[in-house]
């Protein structure tokens, strides 16, 4: 949100170079800031010395405001260094730009930011499916079209979240509480890490901004019993040294399962198994000087859920009263220049439990070493290196325990052939001891035949290693499989985007070619079974779709689809993914009140295509595969918004339509998501 500025400002920004800057005024500022402190009885919200300057008013509309603040939070990200001398604010604006071609932030899908907030503003937002594999705080990722969610990396603020013991990354875990940009697809020259995986999401959190301090504070309130509550602050605490503090807690009374009635059918039936949720993301920048800038960052989370549905295969041979608890710790310093060079030390934890009554299963993941990032750009071309070095450590019940020494290179080049045509090439390599190989190589080529029109040609190969879990896992159904090799992937993309003043359109065909992915055999005979590599190629032909239209001035309405054309194949790394997966939206913005106050509703249907899930035998390992059918749903979202302040109502599923997201995890039904946000002294 962008605030208009006050009447006795003149239109010029005064800052601490500026002849006006006088110390008489100084002085005000801080006997100011010394009786706000008393007042208020918290120093730390109104210490901030880096001065706003005066902002040209704009359209109190949603539109406008997310997307100048989410460009405004990823330019800062990256290229904005504050002079410790003259307090002024240095923008270093990069001198080779390609047009932007993936997927970004639906902005006005922020009007339904409420519990569980990151899966509903990904199902929102960018034509990927989130896969609800368990119930509240269960593990949940992306999928895209023809790629399971193996294949999609996520990048938080340039930082690769990495994988679980099973390689997936979590979409629970992910520092959901100050979202700013949300961008699928096409990935910018400086994020080359994601070069690994064949799609890439981006989320940008780091919203540090020092002309503009904010504090935010969140509610709401979900179905059984859910609610979640989210603070977020960001301050300059003097003329160097600049904060950001993120929390969100979050919890339900239990989960939904299914079971059979009187007459032999299944029926929806809550169990009393909580969930709770903790997420945290602390970080500080200390600014050495106009030109180097020193960063910690800490991020972690706790989430712990009663589980009504298997999902790790420690869970298959049968599941009772189990407690599924997964905890993430990060850790980084970071020494950045203006010039385009970056060292960062971290350090990861990932924990995953399982706590059953008749046994207990622990995973412990630490990954820690050092990073080092370095861009160069003009105005004809751009390269961009990476070079990380670490040790993996791995402890666990039934995974062998091992340590390994790892090393990554990862380099991008973008050239620009003229005014209309960009070319690019990537390659990423990954060696880890006694480990198969990971590799990919990319190039795109990019044409912007007219200011409106863009078209692009994509194509790759990748090595895609086995998870740590599925080749040294222990367990007696998973023990032949110390012979795992990677998967090899070759796919291809044509894509074009058609941008008017009020209209946006971009459809993408990909076509992917899988050898040797993994799936998972059973056998009938001795309950148990094994993963292994698929023999036969599969190749899977999907397209994705976005489009965004105003139909008058403060009408909108949009289409995300993602579709695969063939039917995608039965592996283990495909289970539960839809075949197709569409929102429709038409939304409108009315102001009542000179303005005072905006209601802004929106309907919106969800269409989920055909999936398989499996399920397993209470006391085997005995895979059954089940054919879930095409569920649709009717959402209605309402914000009204007044001042600094908004109240959110969501009324989803209101045609009450009873479907499976995978088998034993049924939809909850007709309910309603409310909440409220507010910005305080800002």
């Amino acid at each position: 949100m962008v605030r208009k500025p006050n009447q006795q400002d003149t239109g010029r920004a005064i800052t601490p170079a500026s002849p006006q800057f006088s110390r008489r005024s100084f002085a005000a500022k801080r006997w100011f800031n010394c009786a706000a402190f008393a007042y208020f009885l918290l120093p730390w919200l109104v210490m901030a010395q880096v001065h706003q300057p005066p902002q040209k008013s704009r359209p109190n509309s949603l539109h406008r405001s997310v997307a100048d603040s989410a460009q405004s939070a990823l330019t800062d990200s990256t290229h904005r260094f504050v002079s410790p001398e003259s307090h002024s604010t240095t923008f270093i604006l990069p001198r080779f730009a390609t047009p932007s071609i993936g997927f970004d932030l639906d902005t006005a899908a922020t009007s339904t930011h409420l519990f569980q907030d990151f899966i509903h503003l990904a199902a929102q937002t960018v034509p990927m499916v989130p896969l609800l594999t368990g119930e509240v705080g269960q593990p949940r990722y992306w999928a895209s079209g023809d790629l399971p969610p193996r294949a999609v990396a996520i990048v938080v603020d340039d930082i690769r979240w990495i994988p679980g013991i099973y390689g997936t990354a979590d979409l629970t875990s992910l520092p959901d509480a100050h979202v700013q940009l949300l961008h699928a697809g096409a990935l910018l020259p400086r994020e080359t890490l994601t070069a690994i995986s064949p799609e890439g999401v981006q989320v940008t959190s780091d919203s540090l901004n020092f002309n503009v301090p904010f504090s935010r504070l969140e509610y709401a309130k979900g179905p059984v019993g859910a609610d979640a509550v989210r603070f977020r602050f960001g301050r300059a605490l003097g003329k160097r040294l600049a904060a950001y503090l993120n929390s969100a807690f979050s919890n339900s009374d239990g989960h939904l399962i299914y079971q059979l009635d009187e007459r032999q059918q299944r029926s929806p039936r809550f169990v009393n198994q909580p969930y709770e949720g903790h997420k945290a993301n602390l970080q500080l920048d200390y600014f050495l000087n106009p030109h180097w800038k020193l960063r910690y960052r800490h991020l972690n989370s706790r989430h712990e859920a009663g589980a009504s549905v298997p999902f790790f295969p420690e869970e298959w041979p049968g599941l009772t009263n189990a407690l599924h608890k997964e905890e993430r710790l990060y850790h980084a310093i970071e020494l950045s220049s203006a010039g385009g060079l970056q060292v960062r030390s971290f350090f990861w934890q990932v924990k995953e439990e399982l706590n059953d009554p008749d046994r207990r299963n622990r995973h412990r993941l630490r990954d820690g070493g050092i990073e080092l990032n370095w861009e160069k750009q003009t105005a004809a071309w751009a390269v961009n290196l990476h070079s990380g070095t670490g040790v993996e450590a791995i402890k666990s019940t039934s995974i062998t325990d091992r340590t390994r020494f790892a090393q990554e290179l990862a380099a991008t080049l973008s050239r620009r052939l003229n005014q209309r045509a960009w070319l690019q090439w990537r390659g990423y390599s990954r060696y880890k001891k006694d480990w198969p190989y990971e590799a990919s190589l990319q190039a795109k080529f990019l044409m912007q035949r007219q200011q409106t029109l863009t078209w692009w040609l994509e194509a790759g190969m990748w090595k895609i290693a086995p998870a740590l879990g599925e080749r040294g896992n222990a367990l007696p159904y998973l023990a032949k499989n110390a012979d795992l090799r990677a998967a090899n992937l070759q796919r291809g993309e044509i894509g074009l985007q058609w941008q008017r003043q009020n209209f946006d359109l971009q459809i993408r065909l990909n076509g992917s070619l899988w050898r040797h992915g993994l799936i998972y055999r059973s056998n009938m005979a001795n309950n148990s079974g094994m993963l292994a590599n698929r023999k036969q190629n599969e190749f899977v032909l999907a397209t994705q779709f976005n489009l965004k239209w105003q139909l008058a001035p403060r009408w909108h309405c949009g289409v995300l689809a993602t579709q695969a054309l063939n039917g995608l194949p039965k592996d283990f790394w495909f289970w539960h993914q839809p075949e197709g997966y569409s929102r429709v939206y038409l939304e409108t913005q009315k102001s009542f009140f000179d303005g005072d106050l905006e209601v802004l509703p929106r309907l919106a249907g969800r269409w989920l295509g055909k999936r398989y899930s499996p399920s397993f035998a209470a006391t085997a390992v005995r895979l059954l595969d089940h054919e879930l059918p095409a569920a649709a749903v009717l959402d209605f979202q309402i914000r009204l918004r007044h001042g600094d302040g908004a109240f959110l109502f969501s009324w989803e599923n209101i045609l009450n339509r009873q479907f499976d997201w995978r088998y034993g995890v049924p939809e909850v039904g007709r309910y309603l998501r409310w909440g409220f946000w507010w910005n305080f002294l800002n």
